[in-house]
């Protein structure tokens, strides 16, 4: 049995007859840019979020540079996590900031603010990583009520804290579309999340060359549109993404109660009462194995886990000349050796799960 990382086939399978009415209704219509499908899915996924603006835009790295760029940051220190996807610090540099790193909560992976050391940020950068939900109360205790959030919300679609929704939690949030996320397009594709209008007014110029009115250019913008083809293929996912994370937490569960009894296995955190993990990614680590050894003969196996990341922020050789490549952050360095995603996604069946489970269990006990 061959079982990969993310099947999107499967999805793609399901719905395919719907998908083929949506494709077919958008290309007859020849409207494929800023059209009512795409109002439609910003209304409706505003409406989910709990939030007054959604914007689709060409990418979660672009929402994450244009919501910074209306926050101002430019020339501002931004705080993030180590242990992210690059495209959070890239985000950072591309909207004129300075990047300041902390390291992690080795129980939840999620930034330690309390191991930064630097000069007070003017913007955090909290990320909701794996799905898991960032209490953003800690930033506010620590920082103060000055300092800006911004989620970087492209993992936690639908995830939520003390019952409300991420991406609803700070000053906005950005979303990727990225297609193996929990609400995939068809394409790359992102938007961003705010209740605040003036923030909502600069993205619509950013995304759009930047002007208000066409031909009318009052700012430096770029090109930066979620297609209607993109939108119209999420709006309808997000009839379902409560359903699909339903069944991602359906598989967490089978999973911490068949591996619970391994030693050498450490499992996801619990979720705090009150809030909704939407296991974007299943995340385990190893005590004292090799987890790449690990890893190669679960790929023997036809099991293909992966890694998320190998490789953390300061030590990405685009950075080699930034101040932080030289300090340490030892949870987050030690941890990207021995972290392991498991495969998840909301068709795997309980057969594929205990599988995955048999096989893990047997290669621990032979490379102890």
């Amino acid at each position: 049995m061959s079982i990969p990382l993310v099947d999107l086939q499967r999805n793609f399978s399901r719905y395919s007859d719907k998908y083929e009415e949506i494709l077919l209704n958008v290309c007859s219509s020849c409207q494929f840019i800023m059209g009512q499908e795409l109002r439609d899915f910003e209304k409706n996924f505003a409406d989910f979020l709990g939030v007054k603006h959604v914007l689709g835009l060409g990418s979660g790295t672009d929402a994450l540079t244009l919501l910074l760029k209306a926050c101002q940051a430019e020339g501002k220190i931004v705080l993030t996590q180590n242990n992210t996807f690059i495209a959070t610090t890239l985000a950072i540099a591309n909207a004129g900031a300075q990047i300041a790193l902390c390291d992690i909560d080795p129980d939840t992976y999620q930034m330690d603010i309390d191991s930064y050391d630097g000069p007070c940020p003017d913007i955090v950068l909290p990320v909701h990583l794996y799905g898991y939900p960032y209490d953003i109360e800690k930033i506010k205790a620590k920082f103060g009520s000055q300092v800006i959030i911004i989620e970087d919300a492209c993992q936690a679609h639908g995830s939520k804290l003390n019952g409300s929704r991420c991406g609803s939690l700070g000053v906005g949030a950005a979303f990727s579309f990225y297609p193996g996320k929990n609400l995939g397009a068809f394409g790359d594709g992102g938007a961003i999340a705010t209740n605040d209008d003036d923030i909502a007014d600069e993205i619509l110029a950013l995304r759009n060359w930047g002007g208000s009115k066409k031909y009318i250019h009052d700012r430096p913008g770029g090109n930066s549109r979620l297609d209607n083809v993109q939108a119209a293929i999420l709006d309808f996912k997000l009839k379902h993404i409560d359903e699909w994370n339903q069944s991602r937490n359906n598989n967490a569960k089978l999973y911490r109660e068949l591996l619970k009894d391994c030693d050498e296995i450490v499992l996801p955190p619990e979720t705090p009462d009150g809030c909704l993990q939407n296991f974007h990614l299943f995340v385990i680590r190893f005590k004292n194995i090799s987890r790449d050894e690990v890893l190669k003969k679960l790929h023997e196996n036809e099991i293909f886990a992966g890694i998320h990341y190998p490789v953390t922020i300061n030590k990405q050789l685009v950075y080699k000349d930034e101040t932080f490549a030289n300090k340490k952050f030892p949870v987050s360095e030690e941890l990207c050796g021995k972290i392991l995603s498991l495969p998840m996604f909301p068709e795997m069946t309980t057969e594929e799960v205990r599988t995955v489970a048999k096989v893990l269990v047997t290669i621990i006990d032979q490379v102890k």
